[in-house]
C-alpha cells in the first residue's frame, strides 16, 4: 500500500512525467518480449542515485499477458532519473497447463504471489486466481488455482466477455484480494464495474484456501468519447487511507489511444447493494506527454531525493511491431503551500 503522499497537493497540481523508455522487443538471447501486463518493484532504495549497493541493483519484475504467461526481470542500472536497463531472459510460469494461460495482474499477500488470470472461455480458459511459488530470483511455478465464481465464468448471457479480464488484482489487509473485470461483466449496467473479494485463508495442514465474496459496490465505469468500444480498468494500487488509484486505457482504431489515471475513495467491503463509486479526481495521462500507446501496467516506484513517491507505468504492445515495450516515471506535482504534509 502506498501513502496518501503520492498524491498531487492539491489534486489539481497533476502530475510530472519524470521519464519514459522503450525496452527492447526482443532478450539478450532473441527470445521475444513484450505483452507486459502488470509489474512490481522488487527491490527499494531511498537514495537518489540508484547507486549499486552491495553489487545490487534495483530490479523491476514484470508480468506478461502472453498466451504463455512469463515473468521478466529488469535491472535498473544507470540514475534514478536516467534510467539504464540490463533485461533478463523471459522465465515462463511453471506448472501451467498447455492451453493458452494469459496472467494479466501479479501481487504478493499471505506468504505467496498471486495471479490473476484472463477468462477467454469457461472450458480450456476460465478466469481464475492463481496461487504461485517464487522458485527462484525471478523464477515462479504455479501451486493452486481458484476459478472465479460462475457470475464471472464467460457465458452467453453473463461474465466476462472474452478476452477481458479479471484486469486488475489488489492485496489489501487480512490476507484480502480485490479483483476487478475490465469492463462490464454480461449481465450488469454498461455504466458500473464489478468487483470481487477473495479471502485468503491458512489451514491448519498448511494448505491455503481462498473463499470469494461479491461487492456490492462497483466502480463507475466511464469511457471516453470515441474509445467505447475499446475501454478498460488495466491496473490498481492501493492507497493508506483506503482509496486506490485506477488506471484505465482506451483504444480507437487505426491508432488513437487514451490513458486516464483516476483516484476513487475506499470502496465498502460488503455485499449491499450501493451505488457506482466515482472518482475523487481523474487525470489525462496521454495530455500529461505519455506516448499514445497501451499503457496497462502501474505500481509503486523508488522515492525520489526530494521526498516524493513516485508511479511506475509500462505499456503493453501486444506483440505489435506498431506498438512498444515502454517503462514510464510520474511524480506527484506538489505546490509550495502543501509543505511536507499530506494532501
Amino acid at each position: 500500500m502506498i501513502d496518501t503522499a503520492l498524491l498531487p497537493c492539491p489534486l489539481s497540481a497533476g502530475w510530472q512525467l519524470l521519464w519514459q523508455e522503450e525496452l527492447p522487443k526482443l532478450s539478450a538471447k532473441g527470445e521475444p518480449i513484450g505483452g507486459f501486463s502488470a509489474l512490481q518493484l522488487l527491490t527499494k532504495f531511498e537514495n537518489k542515485s540508484m547507486a549499486k549497493i552491495k553489487n545490487k541493483f534495483p530490479q523491476l519484475l514484470l508480468l506478461s499477458d502472453a498466451q504463455r504467461s512469463f515473468t521478466l526481470a529488469a535491472e535498473w542500472r544507470g540514475s534514478l532519473l536516467n534510467p539504464r536497463w540490463k533485461l533478463g531472459e523471459p522465465e515462463p510460469i511453471q506448472g501451467l497447463p498447455s492451453t493458452p494461460f494469459d496472467g494479466e495482474a501479479i501481487v504478493q499477500s499471505a506468504g505467496y504471489w498471486w495471479m490473476a488470470s484472463e477468462a477467454r472461455n469457461s472450458e480450456t480458459q476460465p478466469a481464475e486466481l492463481l496461487q504461485l511459488d517464487k522458485t527462484a530470483a525471478f523464477s515462479f511455478g504455479l501451486i493452486q488455482r481458484f476459478p472465479l465464481p460462475d457470475q464471472w465464468q464467460p457465458a452467453a448471457e453473463s461474465g466476462l466477455l472474452p478476452n477481458q479480464g479479471p484486469e486488475a488484482l489488489l492485496a489489501l489487509p487480512g490476507q484480502q484480494l480485490l479483483l476487478a473485470a475490465e469492463r462490464p461483466l454480461r449481465q450488469d449496467p454498461s455504466s458500473e464495474l464489478r468487483l470481487l473479494l477473495a479471502q485468503i485463508i491458512s489451514t491448519p495442514a498448511k494448505k491455503i484456501k481462498v473463499e470469494f465474496r461479491p461487492i456490492g459496490t462497483p466502480l463507475s465505469y466511464q469511457p471516453e468519447a470515441g474509445a467505447e468500444a475499446h475501454w478498460g480498468l488495466t491496473d490498481l494500487i492501493a492507497l493508506k487511507n483506503g482509496g486506490f488509484l485506477a488506471l484505465w486505457r482506451g483504444y480507437q482504431e487505426p491508432q488513437k489511444w487514451w490513458a486516464r489515471l483516476e483516484l476513487f475513495p475506499s470502496v465498502p467491503l460488503t455485499e449491499t447493494k450501493q451505488a457506482a463509486l466515482k472518482p475523487i479526481a481523474h487525470w489525462d495521462l496521454i495530455g500529461l506527454g505519455l506516448m499514445p500507446d497501451n499503457w496497462e501496467a502501474m505500481g509503486e516506484g523508488p522515492r525520489l531525493g526530494d521526498g516524493r513517491p513516485t508511479l511506475l507505468l509500462a505499456s503493453d504492445d501486444n506483440f505489435n511491431p506498431l506498438q512498444a515495450n515502454r517503462v514510464a516515471l510520474l511524480a506527484p506535482l506538489r505546490l509550495a503551500a502543501c509543505g511536507k504534509g499530506r494532501p
